[in-house]
C-alpha cells in the first residue's frame, strides 16, 4: 500500500515539477520586467491590490478546495454532483465579494488606479471560481498532470504578452487584464480534458450544495488565516508607510513566494494521504514521515543560498538603484521558509485526518497574534530606519516558528513515531558544508549563480556520503524525475495507475 502511495505521489510530483520549472522560468522572467517598469510606487500600488484581491479569493473558495479534493478521492464516482454544488456556492460567494472589493476601494480612501485595480481583480473572481473547482477535481483523482498542462500554457502565453505590452509602455492596468485573459484561457482548457473526469454534470442539488458550505467552514477559517497571515501585512503598511515601502516588501515576498515550491508535494500528497487515512494508517503515517523529510532536506539549501545571494538575486530582478532595502527583506523571510515547508506538510497531514475543526481554532488564535505583531513591530523599525517592511518580515517568521511547534502537538498520537531525526541533522551537515562552499566561491569572485549551483552540488553529494537516503526513498527522488509522466502529460495520455474515466 505505502510503495503504490509513493507511486502516485511520485507520478502526481513529477509532472507538477515540470510544470514549476517552466512556470516559474516564465514567472522570473516578468518578474525581471514589471518592477522594473512600473516603479516601486505603481509596483506596491499593484501589490496592494492584488493582496485585497487574495483575501476575498479566500471567501470565494470558502475552503471548498480542501474539500472537495478529499471528498473525490474517496467517492470518485461522486466527481459531477461534488463540481455542480460547489460552483453554485463559488459563484454566489463571487458575487457579494465584488461587491465588498468595490466599497473597499471606495470607503478605504484608496488612490482611484487602486480601486479600478480592485474592480478589475474582482471580474476575476468569477474564472477563480471555475478555476479552483475544476483543480480541486482532478487533484481528487490524482490526476495533476491536466491542471499542469493547462498551467504551462497559462503562463508562457501570460508572460509573451504582458512583457511585450510594458515593453510597449503599458501599466497596471492592462497587466492584469492580461493575467485574467491568462486564467480564462486555462479554465477552457480544463473543462475540456475534464470530460476524462466528469463525462456529464447533474442538476444541482440544493441541500447537497448548503450541506457542503457547512462542512467547508472549518476549511474556510483555516484559509482565512493563510490569505491574513500572508496578506495583511501589506495592507498594514500601506496604512502605517509609504507605497515605496510596500514596493520593496512587495518585491522580496514576490521572490520568496517564488521558492515555495513544496506546495507541488503537498498538492500530490493530500489527495494521497486523505485516501490512506480510512484504508491504511501504517502507509498513512510512512507517506507524511517520508515527505517531511523530503521538505526539510529541500528547504535546507534553499535557505542557506537564499539569505548567502540575496542581493545579486535582488539586483537581478528589481534592480539596486530602487530597490536595495528588499535584500534584508529577503534574508528575514528566508530565514523562515523552513518553518513554512514544515507547516505546509504538518497542516495537510491534519486536514488530511479530518483534525480541520483543531486547526481552524489554531487559524483563528494566529490571526490575531500575527495582526499584534505587525502592529507593534512595523511602528519600530519605520521610524529609525524608515523601513517598517522589516517589522513585517519579523512577524511572518515568528509566527510560522509558533505554528509549527503548535501543530506538532496536533498530531495524532504516533505519525511521527520513528521519524528519522538523525536525517535532519545529516541534512544539516551538509548544509554547513554548503555554507562554506559558497564563502569559497564568493571568495574567488565566481558569478553568483555559478557559486548556487556548485554549493548546492556540494551538499547533495555531502548527503549521498553521509548516506542519508535508502534505497526506496532513491527510486520514490527518481520517481519525481521521470520523464515518461512528461511525455503523457505532452501526449494526452493516461499515465499507469491513473484515477480517470477514459
Amino acid at each position: 500500500m505505502f510503495r503504490e502511495a509513493a507511486t502516485s505521489v511520485a507520478r502526481n510530483t513529477s509532472v507538477m515539477l515540470f510544470q514549476h520549472v517552466i512556470t516559474t522560468a516564465s514567472s522570473i522572467l516578468l518578474l525581471i520586467f514589471v518592477p522594473r517598469y512600473l516603479g516601486p510606487a505603481e509596483y506596491g500600488r499593484l501589490y496592494l491590490a492584488t493582496a485585497i484581491t487574495a483575501m476575498f479569493q479566500i471567501v470565494v473558495n470558502f475552503g471548498n478546495s480542501y474539500l472537495i479534493a478529499k471528498h473525490i478521492a474517496r467517492e470518485p464516482e461522486q466527481t459531477g454532483q461534488i463540481l455542480v454544488d460547489a460552483l453554485l456556492l463559488r459563484t454566489a460567494l463571487a458575487t457579494v465579494s465584488l461587491a465588498a472589493m468595490a466599497a473597499i476601494g471606495f470607503l478605504g480612501g484608496y488612490p482611484e488606479e487602486v480601486r479600478l485595480l480592485l474592480l478589475i481583480n474582482g471580474a476575476g473572481l468569477y474564472v477563480y471560481v471555475a478555476y479552483t473547482s475544476l483543480y480541486a477535481c482532478f487533484q481528487g483523482h490524482e490526476a495533476l498532470r491536466y491542471t499542469s498542462a493547462g498551467a504551462i500554457i497559462e503562463k508562457l502565453s501570460v508572460s509573451a504578452v504582458a512583457i511585450a505590452g510594458l515593453v510597449l509602455g503599458k501599466g497596471t492596468v492592462f497587466l492584469l487584464l492580461v493575467l485574467i485573459g491568462g486564467s480564462i484561457l486555462d479554465v477552457i482548457l480544463l473543462a475540456v480534458m475534464a470530460r476524462r473526469i466528469v463525462p456529464s454534470l447533474p442538476r444541482v442539488r440544493w441541500r447537497s450544495a448548503l450541506a457542503q458550505m457547512k462542512e467547508g467552514v472549518p476549511y474556510f477559517l483555516f484559509a482565512i488565516f493563510g490569505v491574513i497571515y500572508y496578506k495583511i501585512d501589506s495592507v498594514m503598511l500601506s496604512k502605517m508607510s509609504s507605497e515605496e515601502v510596500v514596493g520593496w516588501y512587495g518585491g522580496a515576498y514576490r521572490l520568496f513566494e517564488t521558492l515555495n515550491f513544496p506546495y507541488l508535494l503537498t498538492m500530490a500528497a493530500y489527495p494521497v494521504l486523505s485516501r490512506l487515512w480510512k484504508e491504511e494508517a501504517h502507509s498513512h503515517r510512512r507517506t507524511t514521515q517520508k515527505s517531511l523529510e523530503i521538505v526539510l532536506l529541500l528547504g535546507i539549501p534553499v535557505t542557506i543560498g537564499g539569505i548567502a545571494l540575496a542581493r545579486p538575486i535582488i539586483n537581478m530582478f528589481f534592480g539596486l538603484s530602487g530597490y536595495e532595502p528588499a535584500v534584508f527583506l529577503f534574508q528575514l523571510l528566508m530565514a523562515g521558509i523552513l518553518f513554512l515547508y514544515a507547516d505546509m506538510i504538518l497542516g495537510t497531514t491534519l486536514l488530511s485526518v479530518d483534525r480541520q475543526r483543531p486547526l481552524m481554532i489554531l487559524s483563528l488564535s494566529a490571526i490575531p497574534f500575527n495582526v499584534g505583531l505587525n502592529f507593534v513591530l512595523i511602528p519600530l523599525f519605520e521610524h529609525p530606519g524608515s523601513n517598517g517592511a522589516v517589522g513585517a518580515a519579523i512577524a511572518t517568521g515568528i509566527t510560522e516558528v509558533a505554528i509549527m511547534i503548535a501543530v506538532l502537538r496536533m498530531l495524532p498520537a504516533g505519525t511521527l513515531a520513528g521519524f528519522r531525526w538523525a536525517t535532519v541533522g545529516k541534512g544539516a551537515g551538509a548544509g554547513a558544508g554548503m555554507t562554506l562552499a559558497l564563502m569559497a566561491c564568493q571568495a574567488v569572485r565566481l558569478p553568483w549563480p555559478v557559486a548556487g549551483l556548485a554549493a548546492t552540488a556540494v551538499y547533495g553529494g555531502l548527503l549521498f556520503a553521509l548516506r542519508v537516503f535508502e534505497p526506496a526513498e532513491l527510486r520514490f527522488l527518481r520517481g519525481l524525475l521521470r520523464w515518461k509522466e512528461v511525455r503523457t502529460m505532452v501526449a494526452g495520455r493516461a499515465p499507469d495507475g491513473a484515477i480517470v474515466n477514459e
